[in-house]
């Protein structure tokens, strides 16, 4: 088959955040212990901090990382984490089950985050706690006089950690949530946080929950109304789902669930702008989109025949999931700078990235992906012309199968390229060109308009395997692994293979 993707020059979008790559920690199954922390690992350093996973972190080169939550926040304590390892209190995971020994807690967090290189966003307890809990961990981590800047000193840490990103709530319109708050009072409530916390720091960067999926347009009107000019951003939370791994029959409706979250972020960007336009005082900096959480979640049929599906957090993540999350990756690359950040669930374990055993760090093929985006797809976004066989979207697999078959009732399936891309100019001026071929079978012959002022050979990186469910394990550990290839020359095209994804980096001449 044969398609083509010209690059416009001419056609800037806008900055792509770094940020969009972003990762998540949550208290949640093993997805912090033994993982992240393990004080009885040689592994660990002498905060029971795993040394492999930072190192595989770090060279990830994680930009922003968000923790404790999510649900599990909004029944935190922020001061039942800190102070010596020992002496915390153990207490009940309030909302996910189990107990939480609190020995991960704020100062490891931040340490975490220096040792990666990675900016920490921290979301507060707005559903439980209070504003002054909220404005002493504001406080603790980045105040220089106060008690509680000298208890963080006591602590072990001297110098102010500097966070800046700060969320206030998480799903708080959802009736699962702790503090679960409609519309107006939510919306009063965040203004509110959000003006003493500005206070305390104006060059604070505080992020407002968005309604879910951005389907409720009253709920980030009111927001951004009664809030906006303390925000820099407005959260959404989008999730993909696969409940078939034995077949290839749900490859097309995951392959092409990223033009369903790319309308929803068009529509509440589209709210944004409206409501921005309306107020008679703008905020005096821009409010961009966080996609806080999504990722794509893995079901299975309940076992001994009972109706329904259960969710494997555990099952790796295969080469049918990078289709996916390269998919997202080109919808905010698209709306750059709109979306400003974003950040996948989770980094270790548990629809994890990476998959962490006692002994070894596996990473999956969305950790190789997540790398090579990182490093290669920022800079400033330009305009991409597709020209390829379509065909019309399926159903997205979205959250959950039960959602996925209300979605079914009012879908409305448009015609959409078998071939995505996207492209960047870097800050060496260098171009880079990504693309996902979505057919399950077929390659493609790809004509490449490339501007003038470019080489006509580039550097080649693919991620492929013919097993669309292949993945990496402790017993296969580099079944699925990019190969990069230098001076392909791209005159007479190039050739894409089914089901893969391909980035090409072209020098100026």
């Amino acid at each position: 088959m044969k398609a083509s993707v010209t690059v416009n020059m001419h056609e800037r979008i806008g900055e792509i955040s770094p940020y969009i790559y972003g990762q998540y920690f949550e208290h949640l199954g093993n997805c912090m212990y033994p993982s992240v922390w393990d004080g009885d690992s040689p592994k660990s350093d002498n905060q029971g901090l795993r040394q492999d996973v930072i190192e595989a972190a770090r060279e990830l080169g994680v930009p922003v990382i968000r923790w404790p939550g999510g649900c599990y926040v909004d029944l935190y304590d922020w001061k039942d984490g800190v102070g010596p390892s020992g002496q915390r209190p153990v207490r009940p995971n309030w909302h996910w089950g189990g107990l939480e020994s609190n020995r991960f807690g704020t100062d490891e967090f931040l340490s975490w985050c220096e040792q990666v290189g990675a900016d920490p966003y921290v979301n507060v307890n707005l559903g439980t706690g209070t504003l002054v809990d909220a404005l002493r961990w504001i406080d603790y981590c980045n105040g220089t006089e106060t008690a509680d800047a000298l208890w963080r000193k006591e602590n072990g840490r001297e110098e102010p950690y500097g966070v800046k990103l700060w969320g206030i709530g998480n799903e708080t319109w959802g009736d699962w949530e702790a503090g679960n708050l409609g519309a107006d009072e939510y919306a009063a409530k965040l203004a509110n946080w959000a003006q003493f916390a500005k206070k305390y720091d104006r060059q604070l960067q505080l992020l407002g929950v968005g309604s879910y999926e951005g389907n409720d347009e009253e709920w980030d009107r009111k927001v951004i109304e009664a809030a906006g000019k303390y925000l820099s951003y407005l959260t959404i939370h989008i999730y993909g789902c696969s409940i078939d791994r034995e077949s290839s029959d749900e490859y097309y409706p995951i392959a092409f669930t990223p033009v369903y979250f790319e309308n929803q972020l068009r529509k509440m960007i589209s709210t944004l702008d409206t409501t921005l336009s309306r107020m008679h005082k703008k905020p005096e900096h821009p409010i961009r989109l966080s996609l806080d959480e999504w990722n794509i979640r893995h079901y299975e049929a309940n076992p001994s025949g009972k109706e329904g599906y259960s969710l494997n957090r555990n099952s790796p993540r295969n080469l049918q999931d990078s289709i996916f999350a390269a998919g997202i990756f080109h919808a905010m690359i698209r709306l750059s700078p709109h979306v400003g950040m974003a950040n996948y669930v989770f980094l270790v374990n548990g629809n994890g990235i990476m998959n962490v055993t006692e002994d070894a760090v596996i990473k999956t093929p969305l950790y190789h992906l997540f790398k090579q985006y990182r490093e290669w797809m920022v800079g400033e976004s330009v305009s991409v012309d597709v020209q390829a066989p379509s065909r019309l979207t399926p159903v997205p697999q979205v959250s959950n199968p039960e959602y996925s078959a209300e979605l079914e009732r009012k879908h409305q399936p448009v015609s959409s390229p078998y071939i995505d891309a996207v492209g960047a100019i870097g800050e060496d001026g260098s171009l880079r060109v990504a693309i996902v071929n979505r057919h399950l079978e077929e390659s493609f012959e790809l004509a490449l308009g490339i501007p003038e002022g470019f080489e006509s050979v580039a550097t080649v990186w693919s991620l492929h395997h013919p097993d669309i469910h292949a993945s990496n394990t402790p017993e296969a550990p580099e079944q699925v692994v990019p190969v990069m290839r230098d001076a392909v020359s791209v005159e007479n095209g190039l050739n894409v293979s089914a089901h893969s994804v391909i980035l090409l980096r072209f020098e100026k001449i």
